[in-house]
Parts: structure tokens; C-alpha cells; sequence
């Protein structure tokens, strides 16, 4: 088939490699910042798109002026079979178009792209929330010294990231940064306690969970810290132990039911916080891969696509009893806000100790060579983190493992 992956950084890397493999023709939307990384593994980029292009100025949703004869023109040009569409604000460009896709629905998106709606949604689920101690029409006119940190601020009906505020000078001095146009926005108590993530597949009515773990993304989203080109930075990811596993499975099974009935297939992801007194709250959901994923398909290209769409169950299957540690590597200069950091990256060693490739690097044909340039990786282990590696890693380049400390 010709498969074209609409999508944002770098989350469909592992599952467009298996589909080259599998014979298939595969081009993506990603095509700024690693296009000859993609062409490495047989990948062929489109620069159609542009990359930002806002419905009327307003973040999160791409112009359907420009998108949609795009969208009709790469189907004829590329002679496409199929249409995958992994970013929330492309989805609506192939909201009732002719033609196969892959795709949320209007409903399923604003799980994540409208956090007011979203909250009101696992509300209605009874899931616990944490608190909102303040809003407001403009998020440039909060006054942050009148609130209790840390909190998290969220917009309420624009898709942008949330943010952590731990003092009212950080928020005065990268308030811009976070967000410039003014949106209406909330803030809520920060939970303290364990961060959870639950992934799983949605197809259309029916879904399946697929791999858990914890990522403390508390320094990551810090106000002065919040970077979109690496937001794993700082952050660490461990397995959780069986007991919390069982707790944040059941506590989404009426959610995800409940979802279902919005429509759309997509891979999502759940999190909740395991607070201090023992009860889960529900913190966002993204019906997207990661930015940045290297997680490991564990089918062929064509198996599991076709999974996707019409059995999820045997995708979940797959990460029963299996474990998949992740680590982040970074270079020390990295909580420097805009600093530059290219890495020649050891890609040697991936081939050495069997280990999953990441995403987000720049490969030089000229110079065979591959460079970190976001100043981060994730790497991806299969049943243990290989130590051999981590060494190695450490002796070849400046990238080093965060531990948490």
C-alpha cells in the first residue's frame, strides 16, 4: 500500500519502519527537523504541509483553507491507499472525506485538544479531579502571587500544554513563553504523589490496554523549563509495581467504555496521579501516540495494522507479562532554556546490543554520521535496562542517563 502518516514529532517512527519492511510505501508529514532520518530507514517526507498553519490565528487547529486541497492533492499525486492520521489538529481535515483513513473522530479529539471538556468528561465518569483554585478569560493577567504553589494551569478550550508554576516570579518572567496569545484558562492544585500513564488502542467501539508505567514529568513541565522539542527532559520512567497497575487499569475501564462511544481509532494515553491519600485523580488524556516514540511495535507493519483497525485485543495481548523499561539520556547543559546542544550520536550501539532505535535524530549522509540536536533521547529497553549500554553511551557521547537526581 501507499500509506501517508499525518502527523506530529516524531511519534510514528517504530511502526512506519515495520510497514517499509513489510513492503509497503510509506511518506509522512514529518519533514522539518529530521527528514534524512526518515529517508534512512526508507521513509519519505512531504513538505506539503506546512508545518504550522492555524485556523485564523487560533493555536491547535490547522486552517482547512489550506488543508483540505492538500489533503485531496496528495491522495491523487501520492496515489495513496491509506490515510493515518496521528495529530488532533489535522484530524478534522478528514472528517468525512471519502476515502480510508485512520483517524479520532470530532468527539474523541477534544478528549485531549479541549482539557475543560475533557475534565468534565472523567467527572461524569467518576473519576476524581484535582481541585481548580483559580480561572480567568486571559492567563497573561494572572496575578500568580495570590495562589498557592505549585499549581498547574491549564487553557480551557485551546489545545497547548499544561504547565507547572512552583513561584509567582517564574510564572511574571515565562508566561510568554508558555503560551503568547491570550486564552482563557484554569488552574488547579497540583496533586503530590505518584504519576501514572495507562496506554491503550481505541478502534472504533472497541479498545485494549496495552503497557502502563510511571513518568514523573515534574520538572519537565516547569514553567522555566517547558521545551516542546524535548518534553521527556528531566524526566524519569519506571515500571509500576502490580498492585498500582491493577488500581490504574480498573479506575479507566468505565472511562475508556465510555469513550468508545465518541468513535475513532487511535492510540491514547491515560494519566492519573496516585496521590498521597491513596486515591487516583485523573490528570489528562491524549488520543495520540507520544511526541518523540520509540515504543516498539510488537507485531509486523501489516499485522498490526490491521490489529488496530479490527482487533485491539491482540495488540494488547502482545504487552501481557512483558516489561519495557525506558531511560532518558541528556546532556548536562540541558536545563538551559534555547541552548544549542548537537550530539554525535553513537548509533553503533544500537546495533551491537539489539536496542530500539529513538526518534528525533538528525542523520548526515554526507558524513554517515547520526547527531542528537534537542539535547535528549529515549531509549526504549526490552525486559531490563542493559547497563553494557548505558556505559557505553556514557563513554561515547555527552548524553548521560537521568536517574532523577
Amino acid at each position: 500500500m501507499n500509506i501517508l502518516f499525518m502527523e506530529m514529532q516524531h511519534q510514528n517512527l517504530p511502526l512506519m519502519k515495520k510497514l517499509v519492511e513489510d513492503g509497503n510505501t510509506v511518506y509522512t508529514t514529518q519533514h522539518l527537523d529530521n527528514p534524512d532520518y526518515l529517508r534512512y530507514f526508507g521513509i519519505k517526507p512531504v513538505d506539503k504541509f506546512p508545518f504550522l498553519n492555524w485556523e485564523g490565528g487560533e493555536v491547535g487547529r490547522y486552517s482547512e483553507l489550506v488543508g483540505l486541497p492538500l489533503v485531496h492533492e496528495l491522495i491523487d499525486e501520492l496515489n495513496l491507499d491509506l490515510i493515518v492520521c496521528s495529530a488532533p489538529s489535522l484530524g478534522h481535515l478528514l472528517d468525512g472525506i471519502d476515502f480510508p483513513v485512520i483517524n479520532t473522530s470530532e468527539q474523541s479529539r477534544m478528549l485531549e485538544t479541549n482539557k475543560l471538556f475533557a475534565r468534565k468528561f472523567a467527572e461524569g465518569c467518576g473519576i476524581k479531579l484535582p481541585k481548580i483554585i483559580a480561572s480567568g478569560d486571559n492567563h497573561l493577567e494572572l496575578d500568580a502571587s495570590q495562589l498557592e504553589t505549585p499549581f498547574v494551569l491549564k487553557p480551557k478550550e485551546v489545545w497547548h500544554s499544561s504547565c507547572i508554576v512552583h513561584d509567582s516570579g517564574m510564572w511574571e518572567h515565562g508566561k510568554q513563553q508558555w503560551l503568547r496569545p491570550p486564552v482563557e484558562f484554569y488552574c488547579e492544585e497540583m496533586i503530590k504523589g505518584l504519576e501514572t500513564n495507562i496506554s491503550y488502542i481505541m478502534s472504533d467501539g472497541k479498545w485494549a490496554f496495552t503497557f502502563s508505567e510511571s513518568c514523573d514529568e515534574s520538572l519537565a513541565k516547569r514553567i522555566e523549563y517547558n521545551n516542546p522539542l524535548a518534553w521527556f527532559r528531566n524526566t524519569t520512567i519506571d515500571e509500576l509495581i502490580p498492585e498500582v497497575d491493577r488500581m490504574v487499569r480498573d479506575n479507566v475501564v468505565g472511562y475508556l467504555n465510555e469513550a468508545a462511544k465518541l468513535g475513532g481509532t487511535y492510540e491514547g494515553s491515560i494519566t492519573q496521579m496516585l496521590g498521597e491519600d491513596g486515591e487516583l485523580y485523573f490528570l489528562e488524556n491524549n488520543v495520540r501516540p507520544y511526541t518523540h516514540n520509540s515504543f516498539p511495535i510488537p507485531l509486523g507493519g501489516n499485522e498490526y495494522l490491521d490489529a488496530f483497525q479490527n482487533d485491539p485485543q491482540k495488540i494488547g495481548d502482545c504487552f501481557t507479562g512483558r516489561k519495557f523499561p525506558k531511560l532518558v539520556f541528556q546532556s548536562e547543559s540541558l536545563t538551559a532554556p534555547n541552548q544549542e546542544n548537537i550530539i554525535k550520536y553513537p548509533m553503533h550501539l544500537h546495533e551491537k546490543y539489539n536496542i530500539h532505535v529513538p526518534t528525533g535524530l538528525h542523520y548526515v549522509e554526507k558524513e554517515k554520521e547520526f547527531y542528537c540536536v534537542t539535547g535528549a533521547v529515549v531509549i526504549v529497553f526490552e525486559d531490563f535496562i542493559n547497563m553494557d549500554f548505558v556505559e557505553e553511551m556514557k563513554k561515547e557521547s555527552n548524553l548521560l542517563p537521568y536517574w532523577g537526581e
